[in-house]
């Protein structure tokens, strides 16, 4: 009887000590367990601060892109700006694009889910809170893309006015062409015209300088051939008057002869 008795207390401490090991073992897993769920809220709250974090990044980057090509958004179709500074709004409008696709791909490369749960989030099925987590990410990310898309269409419409714009100063380029191109063809014409009628005029006063001086050559000829003539009728009449002079010298030599022998010849008489 006494025997029965203790293999029954021993039975009974025996169930006790199991029960309580097996209860120790419970509460320890639920220790252990409860400790990772803490451990993975921590780490999923960590991380949508980080993701989140990123996105107003993005935002911020956004606005930028918006306050830079604000400007020549209003602007673009002004047609008082030179060429140089048209070239420079469409550069700013194309840079802009760009920065915003840059953008979208960084915003691509934020998923939600692997971002809270890791790259196993295929198998490992999320918790409520990291349900929450992951819905305000998306939520967030789905805030910034609108409002890239929205800069986008912005930027489709000043596109569409500066493709307009380039098109009309290609073709008032072209107008200044031909106006140049036409100008010059009629600047020249009358360049070849005044140097023709330049030529013409030298050529008329070179023959008429050649006739005035054949005339004024002829006139010397004509001096000259009256002067030789007046020459030699002076030297003509210079001659006759000798020959005269000395024909009435002769003459009146012979009547003084005459009369002294007439004299002589009454002196002798006497």
């Amino acid at each position: 009887m006494l025997k029965l008795q203790q293999n029954r207390s021993a039975f009974i401490y025996g169930a006790a000590a199991v029960s309580l090991a097996i209860l120790g073992s419970g509460i320890a897993y639920y220790i252990i367990e409860d400790d990772k769920q803490v451990k993975r809220r921590k780490e999923g709250r960590k991380a949508e601060r980080a993701a989140l974090h990123l996105l107003q990044q993005i935002k911020v980057q956004a606005q930028t892109i918006q306050t830079n090509f604000e400007a020549v958004e209003t602007d673009i179709e002004n047609q008082a700006s030179t060429d140089k500074e048209f070239k420079q709004k469409q550069y700013t409008l194309a840079h802009s694009n760009e920065l915003l696709l840059q953008l979208m791909e960084k915003l691509d490369a934020i998923r939600p889910l692997t971002v809270i749960v890791g790259n196993g989030a295929d198998d490992k099925e999320p918790t409520e809170f990291e349900k929450t987590l992951v819905s305000n990410i998306k939520s967030k990310k789905r805030n910034v893309i609108e409002t890239i898309e929205g800069l986008f269409r912005r930027l489709d419409i000043a596109n569409v006015k500066a493709k307009k714009e380039a098109v009309r100063r290609e073709q008032e380029a072209k107008e200044k062409a031909l106006e140049t191109a036409r100008i010059e063809k009629e600047e020249a014409e009358q360049k070849a015209i005044a140097e023709a009628e330049k030529e013409r005029i030298r050529l008329e006063n070179e023959q008429k300088l050649k006739e005035e001086q054949a005339k004024i050559a002829q006139e010397e000829a004509l001096r000259r051939e009256n002067e030789e003539k007046e020459q030699l009728a002076k030297a003509i009449i210079e001659k006759q008057a000798k020959d005269i002079q000395l024909e009435q010298d002769q003459v009146a030599a012979q009547e003084e002869a005459v009369l002294a022998a007439l004299k002589e010849v009454e002196h002798d008489e006497k």
